[in-house]
Parts: C-alpha cells; sequence; structure tokens
C-alpha cells in the first residue's frame, strides 16, 4: 500500500510541475502578446496623428492656392477664377468620395 501512496504522490508532484511550467509558458505568450498590442496601437496612434497633420497642412495649401489664383485673376477674369477655383474643389471631393468608396469595399 505504501508503495502506491508513494507512487501517487509522484503522480501528483510530477502534475504539479507539469502545471507550473504550463503557467508559466502562459504567462510568457501573453505578456509578448501584450507588448505587441501596445506595439501596434502606438503604431496606429502615430499613424492617425501623421494623417490629421497631413489633411490639415494640404487643406492649408489648398486654401492658400486658391486665394493666390483669386488674386491674380480679380482684375481680369473675376467671376471665371471663382468659377475654376469651385470647379476645382468639386473635382477634388467627388475624387476622394471615389477614394474613400473604393476603399471600404
Amino acid at each position: 500500500m505504501s508503495t502506491l501512496g508513494s507512487g501517487m504522490a509522484g503522480l501528483a508532484g510530477a502534475l504539479g510541475q507539469l502545471g507550473a511550467t504550463v503557467a508559466r509558458s502562459l504567462e510568457q505568450r501573453l505578456e509578448q502578446l501584450r507588448r505587441a498590442v501596445r506595439q501596434e496601437v502606438r503604431r496606429a496612434a502615430t499613424a492617425i496623428a501623421l494623417a490629421i497633420a497631413a489633411v490639415a497642412l494640404g487643406f492649408a495649401a489648398l486654401a492658400f492656392g486658391a486665394v493666390a489664383i483669386l488674386l491674380a485673376a480679380w482684375d481680369s477674369h473675376p467671376v471665371l477664377a471663382a468659377a475654376l477655383i469651385a470647379l476645382g474643389f468639386a473635382m477634388l471631393a467627388i475624387i476622394a468620395a471615389l477614394l474613400v468608396r473604393s476603399g471600404t469595399r
């Protein structure tokens, strides 16, 4: 009977060690996953911030360009200059809408 009892104790000890090894492995994998998620969130936040800056600066460039064209052509053809600028902005809006549409399909 004592041999059976010591065999069971050895089996229980081995199972305990196996459980501890599995737990350590699981903890290591979870830590790797946490690091990867943090890195991906940081990368996405950087990309979003740069995209916002690019949009703001691009809009400012378009606005200043439109004002420059208006000022340059105001003396000779003010209505034509304003209409062409409006047409240019409308074309950019249509292109942007088509790009968004193609990107969401």
